[in-house]
């Protein structure tokens, strides 16, 4: 018998072989669900007979990622470099826009500092802030 290579369970039902990055593993039915089933590579049963193979797919959480991505890509360009100038030319330091928006100051640096994108939530008291000033 052959063991899954995720959680380590012995496989009755069927082999998968499925690619994580570029990796390539072979698991449980249960565990398939993890990865991209590798075309090509069909899964077997117990006797080696094998089993209906899952189409190429990708999982829940790399499709979430991906569009997660594209959404961060939407973010205008220099928006840190933006935000430091909009709160310079208000007049408001770090400290004090952070206060008015209920975040640390940290966040605000890194933001400026181009190190993380804000989340439209962040951006929208943002705004909120810089225009009422």
């Amino acid at each position: 018998m052959t063991q899954c290579e995720i959680c380590g369970a012995e496989i009755k039902e069927g082999v998968y072989h499925i690619a994580i990055g570029a990796s390539e593993l072979r698991v449980c039915k249960s565990c398939a669900r993890h990865g991209t089933v590798v075309e090509g590579k069909r899964a077997r049963g117990p006797a080696g007979v094998p089993l209906l193979a899952r189409t190429k797919r990708k999982s829940k959480l790399y499709e979430q990622m991906d569009l997660d991505i594209e959404a961060g890509m939407e973010t205008v360009e220099d928006y840190g470099r933006k935000l430091k100038e909009a709160r310079e030319k208000a007049g408001i330091k770090q400290t004090e826009l952070a206060k008015r928006i209920n975040e640390k100051q940290s966040l605000l640096r890194k933001i400026e500092n181009e190190e993380i994108i804000p989340s439209e939530e962040v951006k929208k008291k943002i705004e909120r802030v810089l225009r009422s000033s």
